[in-house]
């Protein structure tokens, strides 16, 4: 069986200008063997958020801990890889396969708070630094070297409360990927952010038109009517750089007419809405008043998985809990809107009558930018 990320490179054929440019052929969205090899040389690639340093991990002697402290996992899983984070005796953040070197079994379940981590299956045991000290029973084999046996240790990096994994040593670092959105950022108050909410969508298209969707606001005044009040679309624009794009939305001056209806209005701190995409599958959504994350996950080549997480200040207070349902259902409202997009336009892709397109260049210079990048990284091997 050939290994996707080994395979042949693909040649995707997006010309650089995209006056030039036609969109990408269809089959990259409809084809099930293209999933596999984006997993091999994207998401194996790039960096992968995979928690926060809140994430929850049980109760340790009466108190809740988190991954923020000591002797404390947690569990995930990247594109089908299946991944353990985890806060040693000394402090440190690590990532690790949650693979054993035994026989594949599981090291971890769930999240919790251990000095030591014992394989679900056979009960090979490792140490939170990864490694191999329980062998149970291998009495009589021969060659057998503990100490080249560990955990796999995976790059994990993070940016704020934010935590990355990345299977590939030789990527470049989490603060090149992120370029200068930490400064593009500073008028948002990160520090006392706390976890407000989750929602799941799934949706049936690629994990690709979804991400396209995302990176141009062409379709609001067609789609998004809720949207539109919030916003100056005739200033919306999106600046694309090494690894990330901002989309540009200024929050729309307030009148007496929809004053009401509006969420958002001009004032002290944050004035607009920030729009970032991290390449290839991160969202983050930078309002007035919180931030958002939403995470892209492929299921199969025509069903993904959306995450969505919000994060506020003073969680816990009437008037945060009022902006938090207020700020869930009109994200929930536009994410609904695009639910039905997305899926007609997957349906669209594998029509007869449809192969490639155009981009507009004034408002799709995101998901041209998009696409380059797809190309820069299934062409390799």
């Amino acid at each position: 069986m050939t290994n996707p990320a080994t395979a042949k490179p693909l040649h995707l054929d997006v010309h650089e200008q995209i006056e030039c440019a036609q969109t990408l052929a269809s089959r990259f969205y409809t084809e099930p063997a293209i999933l596999e090899i984006e997993k091999g040389r994207i998401f194996r690639r790039t960096w992968q958020l995979v928690g926060t340093l809140s994430q929850a991990c049980g109760e340790f002697n009466g108190v809740n801990r988190t991954i923020s402290d000591p002797e404390s996992f947690f569990t995930a899983d990247l594109a089908g890889e299946p991944i353990i984070i985890v806060r040693d005796k000394q402090g440190e953040l690590r990532a690790f396969s949650n693979v054993c070197r035994h026989r594949a079994g599981p090291i971890a379940l769930g999240s919790g708070c251990k000095n030591v981590l014992r394989c679900q299956y056979h009960g090979w045991t490792y140490t939170l630094d990864g490694r191999l000290i329980g062998t149970p029973d291998v009495e009589g084999v021969e060659f057998f070297d503990r100490s080249t046996m560990g955990m796999v240790p995976l790059r994990c990096e993070t940016w704020g409360q934010f935590i990355f994994v990345n299977f590939d040593q030789k990527a470049e670092s989490l603060s090149t990927y992120l370029g200068a959105i930490p400064q593009q950022t500073r008028g948002f108050q990160f520090e006392g952010l706390e976890f407000a909410g989750r929602r799941d969508y799934v949706i049936d298209c690629n994990w690709k038109v979804y991400v396209d969707n995302y990176l141009e606001g062409y379709h609001i005044p067609i789609a998004h009517p809720g949207l539109m009040k919030e916003i100056d679309y005739a200033q919306y624009r999106t600046d694309t750089y090494r690894f990330y794009s901002q989309q540009f939305a200024p929050i729309r001056a307030r009148n007496t007419d929809d004053a009401a209806e509006r969420l958002y209005t001009p004032g002290t701190g944050l004035q607009d809405a920030l729009y970032f995409w991290v390449f290839p599958n991160l969202m983050l959504n930078v309002y007035p008043d919180n931030i958002s994350t939403n995470l892209i996950v492929p299921l199969s080549h025509e069903k993904t998985l959306t995450i969505f997480e919000w994060f506020f200040h003073d969680v816990r207070s009437e008037k945060t809990q009022e902006r938090m349902k207020r700020s869930i259902a009109f994200s929930d409202e536009v994410q609904q809107e695009d639910i039905s997009l997305c899926e007609s336009v997957q349906r669209g892709l594998r029509s007869a009558t449809y192969d490639r397109g155009r981009y507009s260049v004034k408002r799709e210079n995101g998901v041209h930018h998009f696409h380059t990048l797809l190309g820069e990284f299934l062409g390799q091997v």
